[in-house]
């Protein structure tokens, strides 16, 4: 009938129209260095990754572990989240001192950010609604106790005159260790620990 034909046609249409707009995004990925790699994230399921060649299948074998397969490398960066970029660029970059990726543009997110340097590391700044309590009223007295990340450092002893100069409160670590635990303005945690021998 001629319902049905037009039905089908349209479902064509529709077949195509799609797998223009996978190549597309597949194509916009791959002219941006930024975002290399990126498809749109309404085409991402499955195996689509693989099947559109952004993802090779792993040369290892399908009974190793997931953590070899995927060949992890490494922390690639710790993100959190931050109500004012400015009062936290203050805290990262210029009160401990690291430095901005300038690799990374910030304009490619559609919120404000920066990305900094922790040794070969970064972390990630997201100006964005917090899901978290930031009045350190309501978080654990001791960071060790809630959610951080955690910088290995050669001399911790520095670091410890900045945080009393600016007084910013700190608490040791209670494992006898040479580390401590301190919060940034939105109370994020921090722990930076003495050497590397604790890895």
């Amino acid at each position: 009938s001629s319902s049905s034909s037009s039905s089908s046609s349209s479902e064509r249409r529709a077949v195509v129209l799609l797998g223009r707009r996978r190549r597309l995004a597949v194509a916009r990925g791959a002219a941006d260095p930024a975002h290399s790699g990126i498809v749109d994230e309404s085409f991402v399921h499955g195996s689509s990754l693989v099947s559109t060649g952004l993802a090779p299948s792993s040369p290892s074998s399908p009974s190793a572990p997931l953590s070899e397969r995927i060949g992890i490398m490494g922390v690639h960066h710790v993100a959190v989240i931050v109500e004012n970029l400015e009062r936290s660029m203050a805290f990262y970059e210029k009160m401990l001192g690291l430095a901005v990726n300038p690799d990374r543009p910030h304009d490619k997110l559609p919120y404000d950010g920066a990305w900094l340097m922790i040794g070969p590391e970064m972390v990630h700044l997201m100006e964005l609604p917090n899901p978290d309590p930031t009045d350190a009223e309501f978080r654990p007295v001791h960071g060790g106790k809630d959610r951080h990340f955690c910088i290995g450092v050669r001399h911790l002893a520095p670091l410890i005159e900045t945080l009393e100069r600016e007084g910013v409160p700190y608490t040791a670590s209670r494992s006898g260790r040479p580390a401590i635990f301190f919060r940034d303005p939105d109370c994020n945690t921090l722990e930076v620990v003495e050497g590397l021998q604790w890895r």
